[in-house]
């Protein structure tokens, strides 16, 4: 009976743990995501100071993201979101409008798949 409760306990801080994570990196994935559509504005204002200086701002709070992600997380999502945000900033540097904004778009993408990635679905078993 002893062993019953300990495992149903064990269950319970495996079940608040994951509960905590996900809606941790959900709310981080926003934040970013967020910041991102701060950058296309700009872009497409085509202020670009301003938005090399929110580029660095977003690469700053996505290395204090990669503390909390890379522990649990998939490596190869981080790397493609640091790739398109240096390709991000290239762009800017140069005012390229339109390759920039295409990055935008697939750094927004890569956010909002995030929280998604890790959501236990039929699919993630399998």
């Amino acid at each position: 009976m002893k062993s019953f409760v300990v495992t149903l306990i064990i269950g319970a801080v495996i079940v608040s743990g994951s509960i905590f994570y996900s809606q941790h990196l959900s709310s981080e994935a926003k934040k970013l995501s967020d910041m991102t559509t701060e950058i296309k504005v700009s872009v497409n204002n085509e202020n670009y100071d301003a938005a090399k200086k929110q580029i660095d701002k977003l690469s700053k709070s996505l290395s204090e993201f990669e503390k909390f992600f890379l522990a649990t997380g998939d490596h190869i999502e981080i790397d493609n979101i640091r790739m398109n945000l240096a390709e991000l900033k290239s762009f800017a540097k140069h005012e390229m409008k339109s390759d920039a904004l295409s990055k935008i778009y697939v750094l927004e993408f890569l956010f909002r798949h995030l929280p998604h990635s890790t959501e236990v679905h039929i699919g993630n078993i399998l």
